[in-house]
């Protein structure tokens, strides 16, 4: 599994796995023009049912960043999934969007699972400080941000159902037709980020 060699960036911290609203606009993610229409929809506030327009925007703004990453024909897949294959599906978006927490979860998570199982906020961190000495960019973020990071992450890889937030765990009622998607579309490093393959 290759890490991707990109600029790290803490704006995961704007939501986590994002499930109910990339459901809430399955019409328009399955329609044309998508882009423009998610643009609508920081104004018109119409399906997504975010209270705050500054919430808004910074949700809309990952969800775009997603959506542009998402492999050709992702969608169709995704509204027929069950909802823990949803869950996964919207992981492997955050892994693909940002290579901050695709990192995390290379260094801490996959060696962790590895090696007995057993992962905290402190394992996290530390991953955190280590990059923070060797990035610029990342040594210059608040202890807030990094926290939060850390929060995000945990949460996100909790609700996928990869962690009980003491141990992380091998997926088991996931159906294999769900994980040959990912094989068949040379993905394969995803089945590896999620313990299913070595």
């Amino acid at each position: 599994m290759e890490k991707q060699n990109n600029t790290y960036d803490a704006n995961f911290t704007a939501g986590g796995l994002l499930l109910n609203e990339f459901k809430s606009l399955e019409f328009l993610l399955l329609g044309a023009d998508f882009e423009n229409k998610l643009q609508e929809e920081v104004i018109t506030n119409s399906v997504i049912g975010i209270k705050t327009m500054t919430s808004r925007k910074r949700i809309i703004a990952e969800i775009k960043r997603r959506f542009l990453i998402a492999p050709l024909g992702f969608w169709n897949y995704f509204f027929q999934w069950n909802q823990i294959e949803m869950k996964f599906g919207l992981l492997y978006l955050c892994f693909k969007a940002y290579p901050l927490v695709l990192d995390i979860h290379i260094e801490v998570a996959l060696k962790k699972f590895k090696t007995g199982n057993s992962m905290n906020a402190y394992d996290v961190q530390m991953r955190l400080d280590e990059l923070a000495s060797k990035d610029e960019n990342i040594s210059q973020w608040s202890k807030g941000t990094l926290e939060k990071i850390n929060v995000q992450y945990r949460k996100a890889i909790k609700d996928a159902g990869l962690y009980d937030g003491n141990s992380l765990i091998r997926p088991l009622k996931v159906s294999p037709t769900f994980w040959q998607y990912f094989e068949d579309i040379n993905e394969s490093w995803f089945l590896t980020a999620c313990f299913i393959k070595n």
